[in-house]
């Protein structure tokens, strides 16, 4: 996928033959546009190996878990939090943000089995979801200390993981259980759209999507409910994508995630009532949208956006087939006209594509 300043790039030849920009503007915009960071060989293999190694140690340790007294068990937990801890704060204050990066969220994942094998260890009884959420806020905390993506990804993980624990999460009996997702989620994504976090980006967009999950499985939402759900993150997308038009890293992660979360609840809403006149509007209601994304992909560029208005069109052409009873033979008459209809527009629209670059 090509970065921002590759699609400038890109953009600003078409500018240049167009006369929209002076060409000697070129490579002052460019410059102007900081390049986007990669992982090198070195970088590459420095993580394979720290992994590897980290894996070396806690399978050794397990390995011999049992033969260590108790204290020395409490001792091995805390001292693996508070040395990736240490490493992380060593590698910080020498600018190596990406090793820092690594080991706080090996801290934040040691915290969470600390919290978990001290119990085990001393016969402590505790709640699970305390044991999560504590996890969660320490995540949190360690990377709003070390402005590091890793740990508020995995502090996303255990706020998720301790709302879905939640009884009763259907029953609607038992007393109301607040997700935390629905603080931490938006949080993220404030984050990753501030620190020009694009991992973080795809963390707070899919913790985005599980919060609204968590709420339509909570209140067991209707039709009607789960298509107020596909207009809310729509136009959350829309938002998205207005911060991705102004070259806001992470926003386009965000448009992509929501645009396909918003086009399964909507799918979900109507569902139901095979072959009903409603549920038929619904069914040419949804290959209008298909036919929306497929459009709003192609003029943004956006690849996810374009696969999900097809896996749509070819959703709601099927299902309506199902609903008005046609059998094998016409469907396959009907996907193969709907196959040359496409290949034609196709062809139709590279032709002009390519006249319009004529000079």
């Amino acid at each position: 996928m090509p970065t921002y300043k590759e699609r400038v790039a890109a953009d600003l030849d078409r500018w240049i033959s167009g006369g929209l920009v002076p060409a000697p503007s070129r490579e002052a915009i460019l410059t102007s546009i900081p390049d986007a960071r990669r992982l090198d060989a070195a970088q590459t293999l420095a993580w394979v190996g720290g992994i590897l190694a980290g894996v070396a140690v806690i399978a050794f340790i397990a390995a011999n878990w049992d033969a260590l007294p108790r204290l020395a068990q409490f001792g091995v937990v805390l001292g693996f939090f508070g040395g990736t801890a240490g490493a992380a704060g060593w590698f910080s204050s020498r600018g190596q943000s990406g090793a820092a990066n690594g080991f706080l969220t090996f801290s934040a994942i040691a915290f969470a089995a600390a919290v978990g094998l001290t119990g085990q260890i001393f016969d402590i009884p505790g709640d699970e979801r305390t044991a999560l959420y504590a996890s969660a806020v320490v995540g949190a905390a360690l990377a709003l200390a070390g402005r590091a993506s890793g740990p508020a990804i995995v502090a996303l993980f255990f706020f998720a993981a301790a709302d879905f624990a939640a009884p009763n999460l259907t029953s609607g009996g038992g007393g109301f259980y607040f997700p935390w997702l629905a603080v931490a989620a938006p949080g993220a994504a404030a984050l990753a759209l501030g620190w020009r976090s694009v991992p973080l980006a795809h963390g707070a967009s899919i913790a985005l999507v599980a919060l609204a999950v968590w709420i339509a499985t909570k209140i067991e939402a209707g039709a009607l409910t789960q298509l107020i759900f596909a207009l809310v993150l729509a136009a959350l997308a829309l938002a998205a994508r207005w911060r991705r038009e102004r070259g806001q890293a992470g926003a386009g992660v965000l448009y992509g995630w929501l645009i396909w979360a918003a086009a399964g609840f909507f799918v979900a809403s109507g569902l139901g009532d095979h072959g009903k006149p409603l549920a038929i509007a619904h069914r040419f209601a949804w290959l209008l949208v298909g036919g929306a994304l497929v459009t709003l992909g192609r003029h943004d560029r956006m690849g996810a956006i374009t696969a999900a208005g097809v896996l749509s069109l070819i959703g709601a052409v099927s299902v309506l087939m199902y609903d008005l009873g046609l059998g094998l033979l016409t469907a396959s008459a009907v996907f193969f006209l709907a196959a040359v209809i496409a290949i034609v527009a196709g062809l139709v629209l590279r032709r002009r594509t390519r006249a319009g670059a004529r000079p």
